[in-house]
């Protein structure tokens, strides 16, 4: 599956699949980042809460709002490890002030751009009166 919140493509094993509920499931991918998925929406929910209902009446259930139970309960849509490598590189990239991206290029692409299609109207002009010409002398 994708994962929402830039968890990237995430296997569904064991080892990956942390919690389910209802509504939506909690995995985790390789880098250790923690994401919630909706069930699909014709999904029938809330039969467990009921049959918890029904063997443990005294309790009342709580919705903690930390950790997996806070996913469960959309408080954040994701739990991210600190120190995650992945994210301290993109901090330092964007701090550097000599770095260049693929953003920085747009005006240039644009311009070269510009230059082709002038160069291909261009042709397409002296093809066309190429052929008059030909057309005219025979």
């Amino acid at each position: 599956m994708d994962a929402p919140g830039g968890g990237g493509k995430i296997s569904l094993q064991p080892n990956y699949l942390i919690s389910q509920s209802a509504s939506k499931v909690v995995v985790r991918n390789f880098e250790g980042v923690i994401s919630t998925y909706p069930e699909p929406e014709e999904y029938v929910a809330g039969r467990a809460d009921d049959y918890f209902k029904e063997v443990y009446h005294d309790e009342e259930i709580k919705e903690p709002t930390i950790g997996i139970a806070g996913l469960m309960n959309q408080t954040h849509s994701s739990l991210t490890p600190s120190g995650l490598k992945r994210l301290e590189r993109r901090k330092e990239y964007q701090e550097n002030p000599d770095h260049n991206s693929l953003k920085d290029f747009r005006g240039k692409r644009d311009q070269l751009k510009e230059k082709k299609h002038k160069a291909m109207l261009s042709k397409m002009e002296k093809d066309k009166n190429d052929d008059k010409e030909k057309t005219i002398n025979g």
